[in-house]
């Protein structure tokens, strides 16, 4: 594979003998993306109590959503880097921690500030889950296997969108919301710590002890490579239209579509089974359809998630409860579905030494995306309400296209493209 950073930094380890089945390998990683995904993903369903609770307008509920991309911004090209540095075993157990920790906190507060507070620490820990991992998808599986075995790890994400949206609003409907960050929480730090332990990490991806100094020269270097830029531009305009589902999917059926809060959070649970559908999908084809080319999927994303989106803003209490639910369906395919794609992109530009800082580089950006969108489309709802707010996601998703098609003859181009 060509290297996106010049091998003159650090000397390429020989490849080792593989000590497990990779296939162990990613049921481990995707079980700790789960458990760490749990209240990430779940948010939007626990909105309504947290509104109800600390008496909230549409941007303060988006604060709740987007404070904990804010950590996650912050983090993750120091998380990127200490991958790298340091191996995913240990970061895994590292950030299971951090998180699961931080849930307990917020739910001993009794402030919404001091609740934001501890979500940013959240989101500081939940930085580290997509890098931690990564190392072993681009070491363990071959170029042609690597888009659909990344798109099983990151299943983990809207399988935690199931399980959240189920099991969180049941334990803060009988027991209080603080409970529901408790059980994820405890859940955070048993299943990554489980990881942890039972993965036999190969020598060559446990960690190289470099200076800070050429982890930087590294992370500046690969941040100037011109398929990494684009990859990241198209992913931050997806990741945009991802997280206003996941923060305002519920909340615009109870206000546009006159659902009840349980019957908006079933639709959004069905959302998230079509994101499981859509992360396999858009990563076998990939692999076998586009033959590694990663960008054309995420075309096809882009312009699937903007007439969702469209038609998401032209929702009303006469819409078809059929058409409701095949939209969501939709919307969760593509808008979601997409994001395996574009973390084994960038982690194959960064190569089986540099994943860590490729993915530090790009999800840093992909992350301030995230961490924008919910705040600033819970402030054009709340003046200009959520049918001109989805109008607008739906318009930035079509834009995200232009980057993805750029790229798609850089991709096509790369020596190893077809190897």
């Amino acid at each position: 594979m060509t290297r996106a950073v010049s091998q003159n930094v650090r000397r390429i380890r020989p490849h080792n003998p593989m000590p497990e089945s990779r296939y162990e390998v990613l049921a481990l990683f995707a079980s700790a993306m789960v458990a760490a995904s749990l209240f990430v993903v779940a948010t939007g369903t626990l909105t309504p109590f947290l509104v109800t609770a600390f008496h909230l307008g549409q941007t303060e509920a988006g604060l709740v959503f987007s404070v904990q991309m804010i950590g996650s911004l912050l983090a993750t090209g120091i998380a990127g880097a200490l991958t790298d540095r340091f191996g995913d075993k240990a970061v895994v157990l590292w950030s299971g921690w951090f998180m699961g920790v931080a849930l307990v906190c917020a739910a001993a507060v009794e402030n919404f500030h001091w609740l934001i507070a501890w979500l940013m620490v959240y989101g500081i820990g939940f930085a580290a889950v997509t890098p931690a991992g990564s190392h072993a998808i681009v070491f363990f599986f071959k170029k042609e296997d690597r888009g659909l075995a990344m798109g099983i790890r990151q299943c983990g994400v809207p399988l935690a969108g199931v399980l959240g949206s189920i099991l969180l609003p049941a334990v803060a409907l009988h027991f209080g919301y603080r409970w529901s960050l408790v059980t994820a929480g405890v859940v955070t730090i048993a299943t990554c710590s489980i990881a942890s332990l039972l993965y036999r990490q190969p020598v060559e991806l446990s960690g190289e002890r470099v200076s800070l100094r050429t982890m930087v020269v590294e992370m500046l270097e690969i941040s100037r490579n011109a398929q990494l830029i684009l990859i990241t531009l198209a992913s931050m305009t997806l990741v945009c239209a991802q997280m206003v589902m996941l923060a305002f999917l519920t909340m615009t059926l109870v206000h546009e579509a006159a659902f009840v809060v349980a019957a908006a959070v079933g639709v959004f649970t069905l959302s998230q089974v079509a994101a499981i559908v859509g992360r396999l999908s858009w990563g076998w084809s990939s692999d076998k359809i586009f033959r590694g080319n990663r960008a054309w999927p995420l075309v096809a994303a882009g312009i699937i998630s903007a007439a969702s989106a469209l038609v998401t803003s032209l929702l009303t209490p006469q819409t078809p409860l059929w058409g409701i639910y095949v939209l969501a369906a939709v919307l969760g395919f593509a808008a979601e579905g997409w994001f395996g794609v574009g973390v084994i992109a960038i982690a194959e530009i960064g190569g089986e030494e540099h994943s860590g800082s490729a993915l530090g580089v790009g999800l840093t950006w992909i992350f301030f995306a995230a961490f924008a969108a919910p705040t600033i489309f819970g402030a054009l709802a709340q003046t200009h309400g959520f049918p001109f707010a989805w109008r607008s996601i739906a318009l930035l998703a079509i834009a995200g296209t232009v980057p993805a098609l750029l790229a798609t003859g850089i991709l096509a181009r790369r020596p190893d493209a077809h190897a």
